[in-house]
C-alpha cells in the first residue's frame, strides 16, 4: 500500500510507544498540516512512527492518506509504502475521534505490547495506525505491528 502525506521529526524517548511518550503534540501538528493540504475525505489515512533518516534523539513520523484517493496536484506531498510483510494487526473502535486517539490509542498499544510478550513476539521498528472512514459515532482504526520472534532473534545472538 502506498500513502502520500508529510513526514516530520519528533523526539524519541527509548522504551515508550508513541501515545505514551511526552511531547506528543507533534503528530497532532503533522496531521494538521496534512488535513490543511488534503482536507478530511476520502479513503484509509496512516500514521507511521519509524526511524527514518531523523537525527539521533529523533524519530519519524508520517501522516498520509493512501494514494489510490484523488489528491490535488503538485502539492509536494511525501511518498510512504507499508511494507509488505506480517503483521499483528489490532483494531479497535471508540465513541468519538478524540477518545479513539487520546484514550484508546493508548491503551491499545500497552494491551499489544503485553500480547506480544505473551506471544513470544517483539515489536520490530515501526508502528502504522491505519485510521478508516467511518461514521463520526464510531470511529475505526487498526495498529498495525510488524514483528520478530524472540526465539530466532535468541539463536541469531540479537
Amino acid at each position: 500500500m502506498i500513502f502520500f502525506g508529510i513526514a516530520d521529526y519528533m523526539p524519541f524517548v527509548p522504551g515508550k510507544m508513541l501515545g505514551e511518550r511526552p511531547g506528543v503534540s507533534a503528530p497532532d501538528k503533522i496531521w494538521k498540516e496534512l488535513f490543511q493540504v488534503i482536507g478530511k475525505s476520502g479513503g484509509r489515512k496512516l500514521g507511521a512512527c519509524y526511524k527514518g533518516d531523523a537525527p539521533q534523539g529523533h524519530t519519524t513520523y508520517f501522516a498520509g492518506t493512501e494514494a489510490s484517493v484523488g489528491l490535488p496536484e503538485n502539492v509536494g506531498l511525501t511518498t510512504w509504502q507499508l511494507p509488505a510483510r506480517e503483521y499483528v494487526v489490532c483494531g479497535f473502535e471508540a465513541e468519538n475521534f478524540e477518545a479513539l486517539t487520546v484514550s484508546a490509542l493508548g491503551k491499545a498499544m500497552k494491551y499489544t505490547r503485553f500480547w506480544l510478550k505473551k506471544h513470544g513476539l517483539i515489536a520490530d521498528g515501526f508502528f502504522p495506525e491505519m485510521y478508516y472512514p467511518s461514521s463520526p459515532e464510531m470511529p475505526y482504526m487498526e495498529l498495525w505491528i510488524p514483528f520478530k520472534c524472540r526465539e530466532n532473534m535468541k539463536a541469531e545472538g540479537i
